[in-house]
């Protein structure tokens, strides 16, 4: 309370006020009888689980929820707070739209936040459920590979819970299923991209690449119709094992041969041109 004082009496002198910073926030929500951020992401869980609550106001806490771990703080108090398990459970409900918004809040609270990653990961099920939503329930299927990229990005021990888990099954069925919309095709390639910031993993992620032949999938895939999006993101991933060091054989090679022939006549003046010649020197 002192420090609140001091911080309302600073605010008559502005160079006082500078230095007494801004007050603390939980202080002032007891202070004027609003809950804080914790209180309310309890509430909040709380009303996602409760059984008699409709489909409509559970969306709004899934939302609610949402909106208060996309703070930092908040997302490293969903251990704090116990919340972890109850949130992961909701990736196997039986509606649609709690799946999707269960991933996105992971997506969001583990994005570059190594605290939240290792969190999520004390909870085995959440892993598999996300992996288990990626290959086989389609319309979930682009939230759960967003908060697959954002688990494994500069994180090994993700990483390695990702390949326990045969993760690695996932990503080539979906580049070149062309029944799959390109967003999500897309999005699996962010997943690909997360992976490849693994370097201590280097030589395993190199050996699954050539054993589930990913790189021949993706360069088969790629066509005048795909979009410029998806052949950008492509062309990234390509420059990105260049620059780790990565063997192409001569499959690879030969694939590599006509994406150059494709973006020459295509894409020439819409791709990543750094990335584009890096690739026309490896051949």
């Amino acid at each position: 309370m002192d420090k609140l004082l001091n911080w309302s009496l600073a605010q008559n002198d502005p160079e006082t006020a500078k230095k007494a910073g801004a007050p603390d926030s939980e202080l002032l929500a007891k202070l004027f009888g609003k809950a804080d951020d914790p209180t309310l992401m309890k509430q909040n869980m709380e009303l996602i689980n409760d059984t008699e609550l409709d489909i409509e106001n559970k969306i709004i806490a899934f939302e609610n929820f949402e909106m208060l771990i996309e703070n930092l703080d908040n997302a490293n108090n969903i251990e704090n707070l116990k919340l972890w398990e109850s949130l992961i459970n909701q990736l196997n409900s039986e509606e649609l739209e709690f799946r999707n918004l269960t991933c996105s809040i992971i997506g969001t609270s583990v994005q570059n936040n190594e605290k939240a990653q290792l969190d999520f990961n004390k909870y085995p099920q959440g892993f598999k459920s996300l992996i288990e939503l990626s290959k086989y329930d389609e319309k979930a299927r682009l939230k759960s590979l967003y908060a697959l990229s954002n688990l494994i990005r500069n994180n090994s021990k993700s990483y390695s819970v990702f390949n326990d888990h045969k993760g690695w099954e996932l990503l080539g069925p979906i580049i070149t299923d062309s029944s799959i919309k390109e967003n999500v095709r897309t999005r699996s390639l962010s997943l690909l991209s997360s992976i490849l910031t693994i370097l201590e993993a280097k030589s395993d992620i190199f050996q699954h690449l050539n054993e589930y032949e990913i790189l021949e999938k993706l360069l088969a895939s790629l066509n005048a119709n795909s979009s410029i999006n998806f052949i950008d993101k492509s062309l990234n991933i390509l420059t990105h094992l260049i620059n780790l060091g990565y063997e192409f054989n001569s499959k690879q090679l030969e694939l590599l041969e006509k994406l150059v022939e494709l973006v020459e006549s295509n894409f020439k003046d819409a791709v990543n041109i750094d990335d584009f010649q890096l690739i026309k020197q490896v051949l």
